[in-house]
Parts: C-alpha cells; sequence; structure tokens
C-alpha cells in the first residue's frame, strides 16, 4: 500500500464525515415523517446549503479537534522527548473546542491550536450537552474513573481519528486510544466501546486494503471482545453490530423487506453510542457507491448528522476522498481546514513509517 493510497483514505475519513454530518445536520431533530414530508419519499438526498455552503455540526468540529489535538501532542512529545500521553493530548484539544463555543477553558494548546482560531469553528452548531458538561468539570474521563454513566453518541461520533496511527506511532493501539478518547466526556462503557471499535475499523480500512469492509467490521469486533470482553456491555454492542451486517446482506437480495428508514429504525435511532454505530455499519456495507450510503444513513427519526458522520467515516477510509461525490465536497463549508487536517496527521506517518 503507498504512501499516497493511505494519504487518500485518511482524507476520505475526514471528507466523508463532514459529508454525512452535513447531510443530515439540517433534518437532526427531524421524525421521518417530517423529513418524508419536506424532501419527498426518498427524504433528504442532496446537501442543503445554508448561506452558500452545506454547513457541518459539532460531529465534524470535534472529529477535527481530536485530530489535531493527536498532531499537537506527537510534536510535543518529540520536542520533550516524551512519551506522549494521548488521552492528555486529545483533551488539551477538547478544551479549544470548549472555547469555541463560547467557553472559558485553559489548555496547553492555546497557542498552538490552529483550529481555535479558525471563524467558521467559533460556532455552536448543536454542541452535546454531555460533552460540554464533562469538558466544563474541569477533570478528564477515563474508562477507569468515569465522569458521568452517559452512553450518548457523542464520544463515538468523534474518534475517528485515532485510527490514523498504527500501533508504534502513538503509545497504545487504536483500539485502546479510541476507547480513551470516547471515555474522557463520556463514562457508560457503551459510550466508548464503540467509539473503540471505529478507531480500530478506521485504521483496518485505512491501512490494510484489498479486504472487505464487512471483514474489516468483523475483525474490529474480535480484537474488541478480546480485550472488553469482560465488559457485559461488549455483548450488546458485538449482537447489535452482528444484527447491522446481517441486515445489510440481507436486504440486497430480499426485497420482501421494510423500506429503508423501517430496517434501520430497527437498529435504534442513534442518539446513544451503539445505535449510532450500527446505524452507520448498516448504511456503509449496505450500498458500494458511497453517496447512496450516506443518504441511507441520515434518513431516519434519530440523530441523523451523527450517523451520517460516522457511516461517511468508514466509507471515506474505505473507498478514498476520490471516490467521494465531488458535486458534494464542491458545496461543503471548511473543506480546506478539513483536507490540511489530514495533511498533518499523515505527515506524522510521513516521518515514521512511510518513506
Amino acid at each position: 500500500m503507498n504512501a499516497d493510497m493511505i494519504h487518500n483514505r485518511i482524507a476520505g475519513c475526514l471528507l466523508g464525515g463532514a459529508l454525512g454530518d452535513a447531510l443530515g445536520y439540517p433534518v437532526e431533530f427531524d421524525r421521518w415523517s417530517d423529513i418524508e414530508s419536506k424532501f419527498g419519499h426518498d427524504g433528504i438526498c442532496d446537501l442543503v446549503p445554508d448561506g452558500g455552503a452545506a454547513r457541518v455540526s459539532d460531529d465534524t468540529q470535534m472529529t477535527l479537534f481530536t485530530a489535531e489535538g493527536l498532531v499537537l501532542g506527537y510534536a510535543d512529545a518529540r520536542r520533550r522527548n516524551a512519551v506522549m500521553d494521548v488521552a492528555d493530548a486529545v483533551w488539551q484539544s477538547y478544551l479549544c473546542w470548549l472555547q469555541t463555543q463560547g467557553h472559558h477553558a485553559a489548555s496547553r494548546w492555546d497557542a498552538a491550536s490552529r483550529l481555535r482560531t479558525v471563524p467558521e469553528l467559533n460556532r455552536c452548531r448543536a454542541p452535546g450537552n454531555t460533552c460540554l458538561s464533562a469538558l466544563l468539570s474541569g477533570r478528564m474521563g477515563t474508562p477507569d474513573a468515569p465522569l458521568n454513566h452517559s452512553k450518548g453518541c457523542g464520544g463515538v461520533m468523534r474518534t475517528a481519528p485515532l485510527g490514523f496511527f498504527p500501533p508504534g506511532v502513538l503509545p497504545g493501539t487504536p483500539l485502546g486510544n479510541g476507547a480513551a478518547a470516547a471515555a474522557i466526556t463520556h463514562g457508560h462503557p457503551l459510550g466508548w466501546l464503540p467509539a473503540a471499535v471505529l478507531s480500530d475499523l478506521v485504521y483496518r480500512c485505512v491501512f490494510l486494503p484489498g479486504i472487505r469492509l464487512r471483514t474489516h467490521v468483523e475483525s474490529s469486533l474480535t480484537v474488541a471482545n478480546r480485550a472488553y470482553g469482560s465488559i457485559p456491555e461488549m455483548k450488546t454492542l458485538d449482537d447489535l453490530l452482528r444484527r447491522a451486517i446481517r441486515l445489510a446482506e440481507e436486504t440486497v437480495t430480499c426485497a420482501e423487506h421494510n423500506s429503508e428508514h423501517e430496517r434501520i429504525a430497527s437498529l435504534g435511532e442513534g442518539w446513544v453510542g451503539e445505535e449510532a454505530l450500527a446505524v452507520a455499519v448498516y448504511a456503509a456495507l449496505r450500498y458500494e457507491d458511497p453517496r447512496l450510503s450516506l443518504i441511507a444513513a441520515v434518513n431516519h427519526s434519530g440523530d441523523s448528522d451523527s450517523t451520517g458522520a460516522i457511516a461517511g467515516n468508514i466509507i471515506g477510509a474505505y473507498f478514498g476522498a476520490t471516490a467521494l461525490p465531488a458535486d458534494w465536497l464542491s458545496k461543503l463549508e471548511l473543506t480546506d481546514v478539513i483536507r490540511d487536517t489530514a495533511d498533518q496527521c499523515f505527515k506524522i506517518l510521513q516521518n515514521t513509517c512511510i518513506r
């Protein structure tokens, strides 16, 4: 796998997530009946520009700050010749994001963060209450010392960038780092276990080509069960994701199944972590066309921007940025910032494991 392909898939993960987020954001709090009434029988099928561009929500904002936290933490550790604390680096970046939402918070990355100075990122785009309250507490949650009992999808929707770095580049693994990054704000095991699986899945999509996406999902579940199988909630997540896999494959051959949004509804509405990941996995596996996968991911009576963002992360990491709809990318806000963030992540790989 050459460097250009890896670069393309990292950019694809961030851009795909932003596209799914922007597609679902206008209908985030709408019931399916309202979506159908407004957009027609097929639901929302195109980006809806607002003031000239399709807007992203807090999902993309926090995903970008996750990536920047890793970049800044890596540079800081190299400068100090120290071992990087991955979770702390991400937490410091989330405190920078908290500032963009109008709150006072001091972070070690205050001077270094470029994202906190981007005007479009200094907007409140329906930030999650759990993320805000946890970050305002002044303490960093961990899986072993949780701040709360929340299993909202605000943990999983932002942790895809932990999959950009193979073991050995950063301390730990994508699986463990994803769990730790989500547990900063979400203390219930189902608040951070889906993030662990997503980060590992993104890693496999980016670095292990030529393998079916379903196989990647199953491999991520295998390593998650190996690491967290003693936690009862891991079985809940495993069962739901395997149901999403079966449902996605059944719809390919069985025309008698219920409509798309009804099949998604059987997995949940995506407000909590395990349901958000299950809906995203279903949509990613259901189609080989990124556009159709993203449309499926957002047309339901739930957290449409988060399920769209997670599905976009998976699809973009698997197919790469060049496979994403060019007409949608032309309407998306912050594409230059997103691409630059992807470039910064890729430079770490150039410095360590890609020659």
